[in-house]
């Protein structure tokens, strides 16, 4: 029985070096079995990540392309907007030159009218009267011209020619005299033509004959004609 003793007395060593391998091997496995679960948490995380990222970029793509249809509506609307006001703008322009508000060049013809007296008489000549102007005038536009001055005065679709003496007056301008220099400026071979032909200007031609009346045309390719210097109101009568 006393030889057992030593035997018995190695149980409580092996039991508790048992025990720590037993720990050891526990710690380690669990050192094994946490960090792939933490791995799959990351990829878990990661993946969703992604998938954010991705449904992030999907609106953002479609925002983009929204924003892109916008900026091409915009662009339509703002190019059919420079179009309507450039019409505009050239429907202004065309007014404004058809009302003598701007200077215009380009080829034309000058008439020249100036007072006669008849043949062989010492008496007082035909004098230049307003309606004689405003048949040249007149003629003028008839045949092509884009706008007409009178010694330096322009002619607008509202001018008021009248007669104050020897003198003429047209709107509310100074009072011209002879010899009357009225200049057209448009389409030169037609005005030209038109002048020339023995019905136009019947009477003054006539007068021409008659009383030598100064009456002249010629074509020029290069003309100036000044802006329109009076005002456009129209004034009607009102009854009392």
């Amino acid at each position: 029985m006393v030889a057992r003793w030593p035997q018995l007395g190695w149980l409580p060593v092996v039991a508790l070096t048992a025990l720590l391998f037993g720990f050891f091997f526990a710690t380690q496995l669990r050192s094994q079995v946490i960090p792939q679960s933490d791995r799959v948490s990351r990829n878990q995380a990661l993946v969703a990540t992604v998938r954010r990222l991705e449904s992030d970029n999907s609106a953002y793509r479609t925002r983009i392309a929204q924003l892109r249809g916008d900026i091409n509506r915009l662009e339509a609307d703002a190019a059919q907007r420079s179009d309507a006001d450039r019409q505009l703008t050239d429907q202004v322009n065309e007014l404004r030159a058809h009302a003598g508000l701007t200077r215009l060049r380009g080829p034309g013809v000058t008439v020249i009218l100036a007072d006669g007296r008849p043949a062989g008489s010492g008496a007082g000549g035909y004098l230049v009267n307003a309606q004689d102007i405003q048949d040249v005038v007149n003629l003028l536009f008839q045949g092509g011209a884009e706008g007409v001055a009178v010694n330096g005065r322009r002619i607008s679709p509202l001018s008021k020619i009248a007669g104050a003496g020897t003198a003429i007056v047209i709107d509310q301008g100074p009072p011209l005299a002879a010899p009357f220099r009225v200049v057209a400026v448009g389409n030169r071979s037609q005005m030209d033509t038109l002048i020339g032909q023995p019905a136009s200007l019947g009477d003054l031609k006539l007068r021409q004959r008659n009383f030598q009346l100064q009456l002249s045309w010629d074509g020029n390719p290069d003309l100036t004609l000044p802006a329109y210097d009076s005002s456009l109101d129209v004034r009607f009568a009102r009854a009392p």
